[in-house]
C-alpha cells in the first residue's frame, strides 16, 4: 500500500487514474524506484508504529490488533496528510 502511494504521487495521479495509457509509465517507475519505494515504506511503517506504541516492544498480539482495527493505516494518512500541508 505504501508504495503504491508513493508511485501514486510521483506521477501525481490517484488509482483510479491508473489505466492502461499510463501503466507503463507505472511499471517503468516500478522497475526503477521500487527498491526505494520499498526502502521509504518500511521506514513509514516503522515511524507510524513508533507513534502508535513509542518505544516499547510490540508484540504479536498488539501488532496484530493493530492491524485489526486500522490503527496502522489511521497513523499513515495522518502522516501523509501532514507531509502534503509541508508542501
Amino acid at each position: 500500500m505504501r508504495m503504491g502511494v508513493r508511485l501514486l504521487k510521483e506521477m501525481n495521479t490517484r488509482q483510479e487514474d491508473l489505466d492502461h495509457k499510463n501503466f507503463t509509465i507505472a511499471r517503468e517507475k516500478i522497475e526503477h524506484d521500487g527498491e526505494r519505494y520499498f526502502n521509504e515504506s518500511v521506514h513509514d511503517v516503522n515511524i507510524a508504529l513508533k507513534r502508535l506504541y513509542g518505544n516499547n516492544e510490540i508484540s504479536m498480539q498488539q501488532l496484530s490488533a493493530t492491524f485489526r482495527r486500522g490503527d496502522l493505516v489511521s497513523e499513515l494518512q495522518v502522516m501523509d496528510r501532514f507531509d502534503d500541508l509541508e508542501k
